[in-house]
């Protein structure tokens, strides 16, 4: 409804809360007027703002008719990430920053160690022009040291996919604390759950007790006011630098067997990465939403170990001889043998899709198709590797191998 009043300027509207343009928290809203009152008329004209999305709402009434266009414009965020320097996690770090820079948030990513280690000759560290090139900070040391090395500054959101029990993550949350953070993220595990005997696993299930990432995430729920944890299984992508889907490359291309302990039909998730920086992202630009949340940071599906080999013989193009075996009948230890761990062992993403609203984009057959790109690419194919722990499983089944 619209009214006019001949001896004031004043205009008067309202509408139905479901003719109205919903803002989250975090956006801010404005709109400005031009008008000319002939006839029975009115124009409205928005002043557009930066980096914003709008929506065009029309009135009318036997009066009067007129549209309003509600422009948001997001809040920006300042971010820190620490930033592991080993292991799968490392990747988690650098595809958030970037995905944080590309939706125009202020992102420094802090690594631990030193800028001139080896380590940093690796993906995904030897990528991190990217980051900067976009936009973003790049800093190294001592978690422990944080505040001096970011020299005082405040941010919004710190994210610690670092550490991995109170010792390590304690310094940064109470840093944190004390700078003014508004929101607190860790990157946790989902190893932490018991197994069960009702799988996938999904949050609110019972977590090992014992467990170094549980004691992180208790001190979290104690410090801070918004917080949120996400709990990662095993991930793809480029620049990751712990293999996985390589370890069947490896013997794909070599035509070797692929020696899978158990059944094979045990069953795990793997997701890529991006679906994990996309739901760190969201509860960064959605913190109501995400607040006190536990999330876990996987794909939608759930995929067999025999159906890993198979999907990445069909990427490499090329055929796959499976071979089970009992690791304790023969003396080997799984865990040493093969990537993954033998049992199921998958969750599912229940809470980021009801509370942020969140969806995987993870397609493995596509995904592993992209990575084995990158494997001829960086000519691993032609790298000379050793199978000592495949040749005595080999050996002890009596299966050949063709040298």
């Amino acid at each position: 409804m619209a009214t006019l009043a001949s001896s004031s300027p004043t205009l008067l509207f309202s509408s139905t809360s479901s003719n109205l343009l919903p803002l989250s928290h975090s956006s801010t809203f404005r709109l400005s007027f031009s008008s000319s009152l002939q006839s029975s008329s009115l124009s409205i004209s928005p002043t557009f703002l930066s980096h914003s999305s709008s929506t065009s709402k029309r009135f009318s009434n036997h009066a009067a008719s007129f549209t309003i266009t509600a422009t948001a414009s997001l809040n920006k965020k300042k971010v820190l990430i620490i930033n592991t320097n080993s292991g799968g996690h490392a990747v988690i770090g650098f595809y958030f920053a970037k995905e944080l820079l590309a939706a125009g948030h202020s992102v420094t990513i802090f690594t631990v160690g030193d800028q001139s280690s080896d380590k940093m000759n690796k993906p995904p560290f030897n990528r991190f022009s990217e980051i900067v090139s976009a936009g973003g900070s790049t800093v190294w040391g001592n978690p422990a040291d944080v505040g001096s090395v970011v020299g005082g500054e405040a941010f919004d959101v710190v994210l610690d996919n670092n550490g991995k029990d109170l010792d390590a993550v304690r310094p940064v949350i109470d840093w944190a604390k004390t700078a003014g953070a508004k929101q607190f993220l860790f990157i946790s595990s989902a190893g932490i759950y018991k197994p069960t005997d009702e799988p996938p696993h999904v949050e609110g299930d019972v977590v090992k007790a014992d467990a170094g990432h549980v004691g992180v995430e208790k001190y979290i729920e104690e410090t801070f006011e918004s917080w949120a944890v996400f709990r990662p299984q095993y991930m793809i992508g480029s620049g990751n630098n712990k293999d996985c889907e390589e370890w069947f490359f490896d013997r794909i291309v070599r035509d070797r067997p692929v020696l899978i302990p158990g059944s094979g039909l045990q069953l795990t998730n793997i997701s890529h990465v991006r679906d994990l920086s996309s739901m760190l992202t969201q509860a960064v630009e959605n913190p109501d939403a995400a607040s006190k949340g536990i999330f876990n940071c996987v794909s939608d599906r759930a995929v067999t170990l025999n159906g890993i080999a198979k999907l990445c013989a069909q990427a490499a193009g090329r055929p796959v001889n499976i071979v089970h075996y009992d690791p304790k009948a023969i003396g080997i230890d799984a865990k040493k043998a093969f990537p993954f761990r033998n049992m199921h062992f998958y969750a599912e993403p229940r809470a980021a899709k009801s509370k942020l609203g969140w969806s995987s984009t993870t397609n493995l057959p596509e995904d592993l198709k992209e990575r084995f790109e990158e494997y001829i690419k960086i000519g691993r194919d032609k790298k000379p590797i050793k199978f000592e722990v495949d040749d005595k499983i080999l050996e002890a089944l009596k299966v050949p191998v063709a040298v």
